[in-house]
């Protein structure tokens, strides 16, 4: 592969650009892949050619060379180099501000050429990496705010309760019957639970974000069988039939995550299925791919909730719908981060298929 440096002229000056050219073709570094007479055509031609650097004039009709930088950076991102025929403080300093990285005056020599598209590239690499670090910063600042929000709420209600529960208790106690003192306990206990899980799924979410694994071949078959020890209980309270399937494609992953999603699937198949729980496990073959679902027999999604579901963990605080809503980003967070997707097929009162993508285990 060449490593060249392609280069968009762009003048609407045909000498001007043919003069430029001229200077780039004396050096073996440098290859002109395209030529644009105006801003729009500049546009176009960086989307298709996509150059290692632009060399763009300022003053065209219709469009100006400022407009058309800014435009090809928020299309394609590419250095820019612009030329003028002058230069001022106050078009040096717009031609920074939309992203051009180095400006240069016509008719520029060779080395100042050189050295103008060498200062492009540099700064178009510190703006790509300041742009990636802030991209970075606010994401990691909207999981603080949903990490804050669910506290906030979360674990307010049950804490609330319980310290209600126990108040009672230690203020009334004495008047109490049995059984009602075994009722107030036992919603401490419920409530206290509740928290637990929750802290979990935010550890869970944590242990996520900073963990980079291996993946490898699982053995699917084996891994729910996991999942579905850990949900005993609520399997047995519930009634719940499980149906699973005769055969388990071989998909890559790693298991601990993954039984994670089966145990966040399961769980709200158990709460949200019929009564009693009808909850079938299946897979469909996807060529290089395999799709593993587990479809209940509950009340179904609308369409407007089966697109709330799944979202951003930055967006869990305001887009819960029954409860879904952390359990189920932690199953998009963990299937992406595996290089899969994940979905939902529902039609209301004919119950909901949840799957997971991931990559087949050839």
């Amino acid at each position: 592969m060449s490593s060249r440096i392609r280069v968009l002229l762009v003048d609407d000056h045909a000498i001007v650009r043919k003069g430029i050219a001229a200077l780039l073709a004396t050096e073996p570094d440098f290859e002109v892949v395209g030529e644009a007479s105006d801003g729009a055509e500049a546009i176009a031609k960086a989307q298709a050619l996509r150059p290692d650097v632009v060399l763009m004039d300022w003053s065209m009709p219709d469009m100006d060379g400022i407009t058309a930088t800014q435009r090809i950076f928020e299309l394609c991102p590419t250095p820019v180099v612009m030329l003028s025929a002058y230069s001022t403080r106050d078009l040096i300093e717009r031609a920074g501000s939309v992203g051009a990285g180095a400006y240069l005056v016509k008719s520029p020599n060779r080395p100042a050429l050189e050295r103008a598209i060498t200062i492009a590239r540099s700064r178009f690499d510190d703006r790509m990496e300041l742009r990636r670090l802030n991209a970075d910063l606010e994401a990691r600042n909207a999981e603080l705010d949903a990490f804050a929000g669910i506290v906030a709420h979360d674990l307010d209600t049950p804490l609330s309760l319980l310290i209600g529960y126990a108040g009672t208790i230690e203020l009334f106690g004495a008047e109490l019957s049995d059984a009602e003192l075994r009722a107030y306990l036992e919603r401490i206990v419920a409530n206290a639970k509740r928290m637990e899980n929750i802290v979990d799924e935010l550890l869970l979410l944590v242990q996520l974000r900073k963990s980079d694994v291996t993946m490898g071949p699982l053995q699917m078959e084996l891994i729910v069988a996991h999942a579905l020890e850990r949900l005993q209980d609520g399997i047995h309270q519930t009634g719940a039939e499980v149906v699973l399937p005769q055969r388990w494609p071989a998909v890559l992953g790693y298991a601990s995550w993954v039984e994670e999603v089966w145990v966040n699937y399961l769980s709200n198949g158990l709460k949200y299925g019929g009564e009693p729980p009808r909850l079938e496990i299946g897979s469909d073959d996807l060529g290089d791919k395999v799709r593993y679902w587990l479809r209940d027999n509950g009340a179904g999604l609308t369409a407007e909730e089966q697109v709330q579901l799944f979202q951003p963990f930055a967006r869990l605080d305001s887009l819960r719908v029954k409860g879904h809503g952390l359990g189920l980003s932690i199953v998009r967070f963990i299937i992406e981060k595996l290089g899969g997707a994940v979905g939902v097929e529902s039609v209301k009162g004919e119950g909901s298929k949840f799957y997971f993508v991931l990559p087949a285990a050839k």
